[in-house]
């Protein structure tokens, strides 16, 4: 594989896939990981793990993974949501790095890098399948409304939501560029542009 691998992490409701979608000088292969995660919810086996470990209440009358109920469960900060949070990744997360593994090994070779687009990358351990990661810097309040409109989602949920992932000072540091998306998504769009430039060059091996 000697396509460029570049994650993309950011705050909750960061922008990471639509600033990504706006560049179009570049051929990009964009894995959504939490796509991926959401099909693996559909899985029989994982299903029925998961209704053992939290309990039948996380199933609706379908007998399908109710996501709002297993978000309440897994979602905060407190002890038992934690380990609770802990449980569901260790039956789902394997599965996902290997969906994620099969795709990549079938991105058209024309590709100028391959985008990971997974709000749990680092926290997942899935940073090491990268060449590099770019960080979305995105204004608390811009990020609460974006999920407030395409969500539904309060403030509070928000809150929750953010507070189950790393702290974004620490994202930030475990990333080589940095893309400010408080402006407009054109300007964001050309830093993300130079950032992935960037990110294919360093990637590329050295001349002998």
């Amino acid at each position: 594989m000697n396509i460029p691998i570049v994650g993309i992490v950011g705050g909750v409701g960061a922008g990471k896939s639509s600033v990504v979608r706006l560049v179009k000088a570049l051929k990009l292969h964009v894995i959504d990981a939490d796509q991926v995660g959401h099909e693996q919810l559909t899985v029989d086996s994982i299903r029925e793990r998961i209704a053992l470990t939290f309990g039948r209440h996380v199933l609706d009358s379908d007998g399908n993974i109710s996501r709002p109920q297993l978000a309440a469960e897994v979602f905060g900060d407190s002890p038992e949501q934690q380990l609770k949070r802990k449980q569901l990744n260790e039956i789902i997360h394997p599965a996902i790095r290997a969906v994620i593994r099969s795709k990549i090994l079938n991105v058209p070779q024309d590709a100028d890098a391959i985008i990971l687009d997974a709000a749990l990358l680092l926290e997942a351990g899935w940073a090491d399948e990268c060449n590099a990661v770019i960080f979305i810097d995105t204004p608390l309040q811009l990020r609460q409304q974006r999920v407030a409109e395409t969500r539904g989602w309060s403030i509070e949920e928000h809150r929750r939501r953010e507070e189950s992932q790393w702290s974004l000072d620490r994202k930030r540091s475990f990333c080589q560029f940095v893309v400010d998306n408080s402006g407009t998504p054109d300007d964001a769009a050309v830093q993300m542009e130079k950032a992935l430039r960037s990110a294919i060059a360093l990637s590329k091996p050295m001349s002998s």
